[in-house]
């Protein structure tokens, strides 16, 4: 068996991230494309001694739960890696990826939840990053990079993106073919625009950041987009000068509009700057948060840190139910776009926090009795010495936010270790047409520790 060579595979399940699996010759095939009793001609991809990565060639046997891809570049670009899937099958793999994953640590919450789908399938996303470049016809380009790769596949329009952004991205790429702008290429590290940041809100109004090597005057950008578009509402320059692959510098510098949108989550409004971190959908961010808060259970007479606060919108969220909450969170910026949030909804019960969450935590234990923490940390998980001031803590109640299950389920492992009892767990499609899902666990402090 050799990678390139082509097999007829019978697909019997699928793996955590929506692969069709399947057995030959000794090997568990990951199948990309293929779904659970399809029989499929499939080509090698990656070989290791004992399994194998294939891609679909060509479907023998098709599935009732195969559904035609919308998208032009979904075999090429690869972001979108469920598009070929009827959505109460993407449901089903996604409720068996957190099921599987908990299975796989040795976890057994009391209960699992069903997963809390999603009304909206398509042009969810509230924000869409575009890096430019340029196509073997030496044209202007922007698109996703190619999966595992550097390689940007070239989109006019993404479905998951509202249509009014696939607009606004198709006139700039127009914009800057016309004023024969230069784009930023890796290898030589030359170039002026390096890529196209678009955020929206729940009103359709939209936020332009153009990512760019150095400082670009241009007096007729903003005029034409914005006449073109009214419902840009805001334009930045993100200065990135750096050789790196890492798409956003620190600098913003404000070119046109209003500084930040304007965003309701459960009746709460929220100042989204260029920086902000928010959830991508905005529907399925209202029923996470409304979930979350089931699974606190709060109290009037409560105290609750949320942790990695953002700028605030679980912290205020929560400040509704219980008598105050401290939230905390190590970007200064964040803090700042947090408190402005707290004063525009007149809450009072809240206090944000600057610095690393582990050393404030620690002082908020030495003159307060803490009965919950929320925390939402990025895809790495949490620090170990966070959890273990956790855990030091002795706080009766955890809700754990996360975006990446495995990671979870390290750090859920270690709060079971230190006396901590794992009780609902519930999915939430965050990503619709992704095998990316989100979940929140409920832990208590067994009461013989307390």
């Amino acid at each position: 068996m050799k990678i390139g060579e082509v097999y007829q595979l019978s697909i019997i399940d699928y793996d955590m991230n929506g692969r069709g699996i399947s057995k030959l010759e000794g090997l568990i095939f990951f199948v990309e494309g293929a779904l659970k009793e399809e029989i499929v001609l499939a080509q090698v991809t990656n070989l290791h001694k004992k399994y194998a990565f294939a891609k679909t060639i060509r479907v023998l046997r098709e599935s009732p739960h195969r559904k035609e891809s919308l998208c032009p570049y979904s075999q090429s670009c690869g972001g979108c890696d469920l598009l070929h899937v009827d959505y109460e099958t993407e449901c089903l793999i996604k409720e068996k990826k957190i099921s599987d994953t908990l299975a796989k640590a040795r976890i057994v919450p009391r209960k699992i939840n069903p997963l809390l789908s999603s009304g909206q399938e398509y042009g969810y996303r509230n924000k869409i990053i575009l890096p430019f470049g340029k196509n073997e016809q030496n044209e202007v380009v922007f698109g996703f990079y190619q999966k595992a790769t550097h390689q940007i596949v070239s989109i006019d329009e993404c479905q998951i993106a509202p249509k009014e952004v696939s607009e606004v991205l198709s006139f700039i790429k127009k914009y800057v073919r016309v004023m024969n702008l230069s784009v930023y290429d890796e290898q030589t590290q030359q170039g002026l625009l390096r890529a196209v940041m678009i955020r929206n809100n729940f009103q359709k109004e939209m936020m332009v950041v153009l990512v760019v090597r150095k400082i670009w005057k241009d007096s007729f950008f903003a005029e034409h987009l914005t006449r073109n578009f009214p419902l840009v509402k805001s334009i930045f320059l993100n200065l990135n000068p750096d050789s790196t692959n890492v798409v956003l510098g620190k600098e913003y510098l404000h070119l046109y509009g209003a500084k930040t949108l304007h965003e309701k989550i459960l009746d709460l409004d929220f100042e989204v700057s260029p920086a902000s971190f928010l959830q991508v959908n905005h529907s399925q961010c209202e029923k996470l948060y409304q979930e979350a808060i089931r699974l606190a259970e709060l109290s009037s007479d409560q105290k609750v840190i949320d942790a990695y606060c953002g700028i605030g919108s679980i912290t205020l969220a929560l400040a509704k139910k219980c008598r105050f909450v401290y939230g905390i969170e190590i970007v200064e910026e964040a803090v700042l776009n947090a408190k402005t949030n707290q004063q525009n909804n007149q809450i009072e019960n809240v206090q944000f926090i600057c610095g690393p969450c582990e050393e404030q935590i620690q002082k908020l234990n030495q003159k307060e009795k803490i009965d919950l923490i929320v925390f939402d940390p990025p895809r790495k998980g949490c620090d170990q010495h966070f959890l273990e001031i956790v855990c030091q803590m002795k706080i009766p109640k955890i809700v754990y936010i996360s975006c990446n299950i495995a990671t979870a389920c390290r750090d859920i492992q270690y709060l079971i270790q230190n006396s901590y009892e794992v009780m609902e767990v519930t999915p939430v499609d965050m990503f619709p047409k992704t095998s990316h899902v989100e979940s929140i666990c409920s832990l208590v402090l067994r009461t013989e520790t307390k």
